[in-house]
């Protein structure tokens, strides 16, 4: 292959994994918004459970355990930033593979 060929099929790989890595960020965001549908959810501290989120019998949604709101918006904070992270990752991406395009266009 040539020099230009590698480059851009480097350059397209790069933007294939980031958009993967994107959208892995954003199911886990909405997941935790969400908490987690019927499932609740839990994070573990250093092997230690703690449940977050839980099921309410009464209305099969997730809801906040009474307490641990300020964990929530840690973990949504937390992810938000991963999600604006990944974002920057594919924008930079796409710039790359664009400034190899149109160097050797011209």
């Amino acid at each position: 292959m040539s020099v230009y060929t590698d480059k851009v099929v480097s350059a397209a790989n790069d933007l294939e994994k980031a958009e993967a890595a994107e959208k892995v960020c954003i199911s886990r965001l909405n997941a935790i918004r969400g908490h987690n549908g019927q499932g609740g959810y839990a994070i573990t501290i250093d092997g230690i459970r703690v449940d977050v989120s839980v099921c309410d019998n009464r209305t099969y949604q997730g809801t906040l355990i009474r307490g641990r709101e300020m964990i929530h918006l840690g973990a949504l904070k937390a992810l938000g930033a991963e999600v604006d992270f990944a974002k920057a990752r594919v924008k930079a991406a796409k710039e790359k593979l664009e400034l190899i395009v149109k160097e050797f266009k011209a």
